[in-house]
């Protein structure tokens, strides 16, 4: 798949307009993406940090790594020095930097609450936002049908794509995005209808407590006092 058509579909798949904790900035066509961002915007850390890759078969890797918001991907830095995504994800448990620990289900998530059987999470994602294409007489209009480019990438090049030169002018936003995950970590954006399935046991009284309590479900400290309930109630 041609690099930009990748970072446009992976960023578009984590879009939602309703999310709390955005930041809008506009790639003009004709830049590189980092003209426009900064590492410290396209990275979680300001620099490469010693972490730890715990497989499900018990295994263990290690090396200087950081996750981009980007592509929602955990990158290393390889022994020759290249930088390199993390592959066959589904089989990682989970993964330690520093005082940070991410599971991988469907995309990375951050743990930022850990109740055992109830855990909360959280994803910063560089999302687009609107896709304006330059026609005929350089009038710009906007589009998602991004197809019109010379060289293609796969997964772990893909890491460099950074630097990718976009001909469209593109709106994205960063946001901060929660998750609720389960004992078998396996975690869900936050809402209603996907915490009820996610604890179909605890129905009632996740009914209950939403009767008695307004949750806004993009706010963090609305979704760490049900996880607590939660946790409590499990």
């Amino acid at each position: 798949m041609k690099p930009l058509l990748l970072l446009l579909l992976v960023l578009m798949g984590y879009a939602d307009l309703s999310a709390q904790d955005s930041t809008f900035v506009t790639i003009k066509a004709g830049n590189r993406v980092n003209d426009v961002l900064t590492p410290a915007e396209i990275y979680y850390y300001p620099q490469f940090t010693s972490g730890k890759v715990f497989f499900r078969d018990g295994s263990k890797a290690m090396g200087k790594m950081n996750y981009t918001r980007l592509f929602d991907q955990m990158l290393f830095i390889s022994p020759k020095g290249d930088t390199l995504a993390l592959a066959d994800e589904k089989n990682i448990k989970f993964i330690t930097i520093d005082q940070d620990t991410f599971y991988f289900d469907e995309g990375y998530v951050r743990l930022i609450l850990n109740k055992g059987d109830v855990k909360l999470a959280e994803k910063q994602i560089w999302v687009v936002a609107d896709v304006r294409k330059i026609g005929t007489h350089n009038k710009a209009t906007s589009t998602v049908a991004i197809t019109s480019l010379d060289s293609y990438t796969d997964r772990a090049s893909r890491a460099k794509s950074y630097d990718l030169l976009i001909n469209e002018d593109m709106l994205i936003r960063k946001e901060t995005q929660y998750f609720f995950g389960d004992k078998y970590n396996h975690f869900v954006r936050s809402g209603k209808k996907k915490l009820l399935l996610l604890f179909p046991k605890e129905q009632p009284g996740i009914e209950n407590y939403l009767k008695e309590n307004k949750v806004d479900f993009d706010k963090k400290d609305d979704l760490e006092r049900i996880a607590q309930f939660l946790a409590q109630n499990h």
